[in-house]
């Protein structure tokens, strides 16, 4: 072999190692940052469950069904301003792909049955409401086919978008 042919080996023996170097950096590169929208999506999600929010000042009345909206109730109404407020970061990650459904489903869509029916034609109609309450409405029909599911079907489906926990 002469000096050239080395020179051509070396060149693409470079260009192959730059491509998996690359390859490897993406995967690691989009790994983490679905790491990081769940991460964000998880401190949204916590607001949404804060002590003094809504959800947890009425959280006793969701599960007896039982919940009644007292519009005259100004300090509950404020909390109810900032749970669609907090919903609206929730919707805004997802639709941007931070996580899957499935997550969304598992962690949220309980919630969703129980507000929808509680939201107004006023924020129905409010167009600065509209990613929020839209957002309720997607993820209540979905957790209502969800709940629908058998549980071998809803298992499968957990595991087929990687929501469940393996033991290594």
């Amino acid at each position: 072999m002469n000096l050239e042919d080395w020179k051509n080996v070396a060149t693409i023996l470079g260009i192959v190692i730059a491509v998996l170097t690359y390859l490897t950096n993406s995967y690691f590169q989009f790994r983490n940052k679905r790491i990081e929208n769940l991460k964000r999506y998880l401190d949204a999600h916590d607001k949404l469950f804060s002590e003094d929010g809504f959800v947890m000042a009425n959280i006793k009345e969701f599960e007896a069904n039982s919940y009644k909206r007292d519009m005259s109730n100004k300090e509950m109404e404020k909390k109810f301003n900032r749970f669609l407020g907090d919903v609206e970061e929730i919707a805004y990650l997802t639709s941007h792909g931070a996580v899957p459904t499935t997550v969304q489903i598992y962690m949220f869509g309980w919630f969703a049955q129980k507000v929808h029916p509680h939201l107004t034609n006023g924020e129905r109609t409010n167009i600065f409401w509209e990613l929020a309450v839209h957002y309720i409405d997607e993820l209540k029909k979905a957790a209502d086919d969800y709940s629908k599911l058998p549980n071998k079907k809803r298992e499968k489906y957990l595991k087929k978008n990687t929501l469940t926990y393996e033991w290594r």
